[in-house]
């Protein structure tokens, strides 16, 4: 009889933690869709915040769906101190310019690194490999980059310019990147806090 009760005790544990997982990439795919919309439709009027903000609210979320403790004092160090890192890779982009392509891979790694680093100090203790992490943030663009080629090639447009009508620019380029990154990165640091 224990062995029964160990094994049903597995199958639920395993399909809440399975329930979680879908939850929280649900959350990260929505959190990125929501930032580029977003950060396209305000782009002349503070558009540029949302993508920091949606994506330092979610994890949060992610948060409480683990079950981490924190104080007030570390989760608001921790929301300030994340938006202002994603504005400040932010602007590292979009002063490589036409050169995003490949600055973009750097950023995107080093933001998915710094990600980790605060939830390391301000919410739990967790354990990462920074080249694993850089390698999951620079793929996000990466991902973007071979679109781009690829819809350039073909279609003459990217796929932001089918879905927004709007004319490339520096302001709408790699505008999918959020929804890459969010969900990337975002699952990751689920997986790795649901481990503590």
């Amino acid at each position: 009889m224990p062995t029964s009760f160990t094994k049903t005790d597995t199958l639920l544990h395993d399909k809440i933690y399975f329930i979680k997982l879908f939850f929280s990439v649900g959350l990260f795919i929505c959190s990125g869709l929501v930032s580029s919309y977003l950060y396209y439709q305000f782009q002349e009027k503070g558009g540029v915040f949302f993508p920091g903000l949606l994506y330092t609210s979610t994890t949060i979320i992610i948060f409480v769906l683990t079950k981490k403790t924190f104080t007030a004092k570390a989760i608001l160090t921790y929301y300030l101190l994340m938006n202002l890192t994603y504005l400040a890779i932010w602007l590292l982009t979009m002063l490589s310019s036409w050169f995003a392509f490949l600055g973009g891979i750097v950023t995107a790694g080093a933001g998915a690194i710094m990600t980790f680093i605060l939830v390391d100090k301000f919410i739990a203790k967790i354990k990462f490999n920074k080249v694993n992490l850089f390698i999951i943030g620079g793929l996000s663009f990466l991902i973007i980059d071979i679109l781009y080629f690829t819809f350039s090639n073909s279609f003459e447009k990217t796929p932001i310019e089918y879905i927004f009508k709007v004319e490339n620019s520096p302001n709408t380029l790699f505008l999918e990147v959020f929804v890459f990154w969010h969900t990337l990165v975002g699952t990751k640091l689920f997986l790795t806090l649901n481990k503590v």
